[in-house]
């Protein structure tokens, strides 16, 4: 039998339905498979069919004994509904050592960014890379400063950025006088240099972000000395490297815990997601404010009761909102690591939930601290290499 040549978009379109891992050992085949799995023209196309085919990746601190201590990645495939499957199996993904810091961005574009040892880093889980980025911190000998890192992508341009916030609070100065100084810096992946972005608002970053059509949103406090208790929503276009600030809308109060207040994205636009009531004072309800204008801070609150079913699982544990998925389904998840692990989905259209139980986590010898080691992502498997993402801006502008 002789030796069979498949014609070149026959044998793209067989080739991006194969995972990454995969394609990564095909680039050995031959010049011709290595040339065309690297091709950004390919890497766009796999990426556009992995998005109908997402992961849920899970993050977690390692145990420092026996192992070395770092942050560990798990990728699990996402229940789909009307699955009865009760359970999915998680496997090890990516492994990144040091001391891990609480900071794991969402996936974007297949890329998760990351704190480890203080310093802010990047990572392909799918290829296993990562590459660590210069810090940003500046000389503030002699004052307060909290230094924070969000991740962010242009779906316009094709770029990943990093944006840091260096806020300063001069010494001595009463606390009802508060002044913070700013410091905006943005990186692009790809770069080697941090650019200074002038005229940003003073404020301190919160909360984890997120981020989505090219816009980074997270929860601050205001750095301005006339109202400082008061928290202000951020809005960060990555494309144009714009700032915009409005009050945060609904109860700024202290009841409630980590993630018992958060920012997701609700059909297509930024929405807050107040969870306190449950298993509060018996309403059984998550209440969303939705921005219907951000610039003149309009909101259009929804109340979703949840079927009476829930409070049977309320009894037993807490649990914190971790996202959305593809589906449009809420994620939720258990305040405390647990074996096995708990993840909810909540269809806020059908007023339906499911829940499936994660195995192949590591059973740690003490409970986990709450939400703030734990990250989940919906995440969408990429070729994306990271030697070469500035070539690749270039090649999209």
């Amino acid at each position: 039998m002789g030796i069979i040549i498949l014609p070149e978009d026959l044998l793209v379109e067989i080739l991006k339905r194969v995972p990454v891992k995969s394609l990564c050992r095909f680039r050995c085949v031959s010049t011709l498979w290595r040339s065309l799995i690297s091709d950004p023209r390919f890497v766009d196309a796999h990426l556009a069919h992995s998005a109908g085919h997402p992961k849920l990746v899970i993050s977690l601190p390692s145990q420092p004994d026996p192992g070395p201590p770092g942050r560990c990645f798990f990728t699990a495939t996402h229940s789909e509904p009307g699955n009865d499957q009760p359970q999915i199996v998680a496997s090890p993904y990516f492994f990144v050592p040091g001391t891990a810091c609480s900071y794991v961005s969402q996936s974007l574009s297949g890329l998760i960014c990351f704190q480890v040892d203080g310093h802010v880093g990047v990572c392909n889980p799918s290829t296993g890379k990562h590459i660590a980025l210069r810090t940003a911190r500046a000389n503030v000998a002699g004052e307060c400063a909290y230094l924070h890192y969000s991740f962010g992508f242009d779906p316009v341009g094709k770029r990943h950025k990093v944006l840091s916030t260096l806020a300063t609070c001069r010494r001595p100065m009463p606390a009802d006088l508060r002044q913070v100084i700013m410091e905006h810096r943005v990186l692009d992946l790809g770069s080697e240099e941090w650019r200074r972005i002038e005229d940003g608002p003073p404020h301190i970053k919160k909360e984890s972000e997120i981020c989505f059509n090219g816009l980074i949103y997270y929860r601050a406090w205001n750095g301005n000395v006339t109202n400082p208790r008061q928290d202000y929503l951020v809005e960060f276009d990555v494309g144009t490297e714009r700032f915009r600030m409005v009050k945060f809308p609904g109860d700024n109060g202290p009841r409630g815990g980590h993630r018992k207040v958060c920012l997701i994205e609700f059909e297509g636009r930024v929405a807050v997601a107040d969870l306190r009531n449950l298993k509060r004072d018996g309403s059984d309800d998550i209440v969303l404010l939705i921005s219907e204008d951000f610039e003149r801070e309009i909101w259009r609150k929804k109340v979703i009761a949840l079927p009476p079913s829930w409070k049977e699982i309320l009894a037993a544990e807490e649990v914190f909102l971790a996202g959305t998925v593809g589906t449009g389904e809420l994620l939720l998840a258990s305040q405390i690591m647990m074996k096995p692990q708990r993840v909810f989905y909540y269809n806020p259209k059908t007023n339906s939930f499911r829940w499936i139980e994660i195995s192949g986590l590591p059973e740690y010898k003490k409970l986990l601290p709450p939400a703030v080691w734990q990250t989940f992502t919906h995440h969408v498997e990429s070729l994306l290499p990271l030697e070469s993402l500035h070539d690749r801006q270039l090649h999209h502008t």
